[in-house]
């Protein structure tokens, strides 16, 4: 009994982790931009786990891996790491992290469907439920007449006139649930028998050989000199990257091993929900009503489907 308490301490760790992780980027995005933060941080989880490995007696590459797993593990990363989050980062500024993160519940029905025509898994009456539940509380958080704070600041260096529509905010948070799914999949056809941080590791290389060019293309170089310089936008990120890509993964690690994995997922899936407050506190947002049943429907459609 006590080992499964400890193992849900970690899940909850984790999900406060993985808050301080999107309030951190999208503050830091509203510094320097959602370009230079991705490319920034990324660099940073990168070190971070190879001296988490490096501590641990291991190499950051994980030992004994074969090339094929080497590709998928690439692909999983350029996929997730780079356009999901290039996406989900974006959808920060335009229309805030903490409804990104509320459409990223999306992110299991996507899995699902995922799983489904890769690995042949059949989804059950209650998976299709859960999924309905989840869809119809994000439809409901984000329907209505936009407010006034949507979009991003006007001092954000990647904005451009005329600010985006909010929906373009909506659809790019989408993507970026839709590229954490499928960096979930092809990161499971890589990473079985192999060391995970190693595994994170190989990922985090993949999302970079997607950032560093386009940096190169949008001749955004410039303004990642600029960010690595902001003293306030790297300790922000700092913070994000050991707080979500380090401790977050560390935090679920440790997790599974005393709790069972529905019950872990279950416990990470009401990140939306915790992020509400802190994002009132710290950046003015404005809750509505709708928004928090939303939240509370989506979350419970995401706890269906994991525990079914």
């Amino acid at each position: 009994m006590v080992s499964r308490s400890l193992g849900e301490f970690f899940a909850l760790a984790a999900v406060f982790g993985w808050v301080v992780s999107a309030l951190s980027f999208e503050s830091a995005g509203r510094r320097i931009g959602s370009l230079p933060v991705n490319v920034i941080r990324l660099a940073m989880a990168a070190l971070m786990l190879a001296l988490i490995n490096a501590v641990r007696g291991l190499s950051p590459w994980p030992p004994g891996i074969g090339g094929r797993d080497v590709l998928w593990l690439l692909a999983s990363g350029f996929v997730g790491f780079f356009l999901g989050d290039l996406f989900l980062f974006r959808s920060y500024l335009i229309i805030g992290s903490r409804m990104a993160m509320l459409i990223m519940s999306l992110s299991p029905p996507v899995s699902a469907l995922l799983d489904r025509l890769v690995f042949g898994t059949r989804l059950t009456g209650p998976d299709a439920a859960g999924m309905a539940l989840t869809m119809a509380g994000v439809t409901l958080a984000v329907s209505g007449r936009p407010r006034a704070g949507d979009g991003p600041p006007d001092d954000d260096a990647s904005a451009a006139p005329p600010r985006p529509s909010r929906w373009i905010g909506y659809l790019l948070a989408f993507g970026g649930a839709a590229g954490q799914s499928g960096g979930m999949i092809l990161g499971k056809l890589g990473m079985m028998g192999h060391d995970a941080l190693g595994a994170t590791f190989v990922r985090s290389l993949g999302g970079l050989a997607g950032f560093l060019p386009l940096v190169l293309l949008a001749g955004a170089a410039p303004r990642v000199a600029r960010g690595l310089r902001d003293g306030r936008a790297m300790a922000r990120m700092s913070a994000g990257a050991l707080a979500g890509p380090v401790l977050g993964v560390s935090a679920i690690l440790m997790a599974m091993r005393f709790t069972p994995a529905g019950v872990v997922s279950a416990i990470t899936a009401i990140v939306p929900v915790v992020i509400i407050l802190p994002s009132v506190l710290l950046f003015g947002d404005r809750v509505r009503v709708r928004e928090v049943i939303g939240a509370v429907l989506a979350v419970a459609g995401v706890v269906v489907l994991i525990l079914t």
